[in-house]
């Protein structure tokens, strides 16, 4: 009885041991497998590369509106410009107190624009506000000496005053100085008046 028993026993204890040989077996094997399957995935998706998508467009952006952008305010020069431009029409057709005002703001903007005061001066001048005119005619030449506009205006008020000697003087100085194209219109009147002025001298 007692042999049976061992007998029994050793049975028993073999049949566990092929149980757990054989779990560890199919363990091990599991493990192989799973490991070889994460290498087959991971090769894999190193040699696909990934699909490129495709980029934005860098030659055609998209367009982008202008109303939301500010607009950039002219600057004080080009501002001053075209207003220049418009005071210059003003005192050829004869339009003097828009002459003045113009050039009013055009020397707010640019104070040091001796070309300015010899306009406002000239406008003054034509609309018989004489000290206002000596007044700019002077300023504008003690910032530009050279400029003739400024020395016609100042010969022609000599002459109206009588002092032909100075008005000469002075128109001589402007014929050489003014421009004969960018000025012409100065031009002619300095040559004109010089003319009248030396015409009377001879009478």
């Amino acid at each position: 009885m007692k042999i049976y028993d061992g007998h029994k026993l050793l049975v028993i204890m073999t049949v566990f041991m092929l149980l757990a040989v054989s779990g560890c077996a199919r363990e091990k094997m599991s493990d192989n497998d799973n490991s070889e399957n994460v290498q087959s995935q991971i090769t894999q998706e190193l040699s696909t590369p990934y699909p490129t998508s495709t980029p934005y467009p860098t030659s055609t952006p998209y367009p982008i509106s202008n109303s939301t952008r500010p607009q950039e305010s002219p600057t004080p020069k080009v501002d001053a410009l075209f207003i220049y431009n418009r005071a210059v029409h003003s005192l050829r057709i004869e339009e003097y107190t828009d002459a003045v005002n113009s050039f009013t703001q055009v020397i707010k903007r640019l104070p040091d624009l001796a070309i300015a005061y010899k306009g406002r001066g000239g406008a003054y001048y034509y609309s018989e506000r004489i000290d206002f005119a000596i007044e700019d005619l002077t300023l504008a030449l003690s910032i530009d000496p050279n400029l003739g506009g400024a020395h016609m205006y100042l010969g022609m008020i000599y002459r109206d005053q009588g002092d032909m000697i100075k008005a000469k003087e002075y128109l001589n100085t402007a014929v050489e100085l003014i421009h004969p194209i960018r000025e012409r219109w100065e031009m002619e009147v300095a040559i004109k008046t010089l003319r009248d002025l030396k015409d009377k001298t001879l009478q």
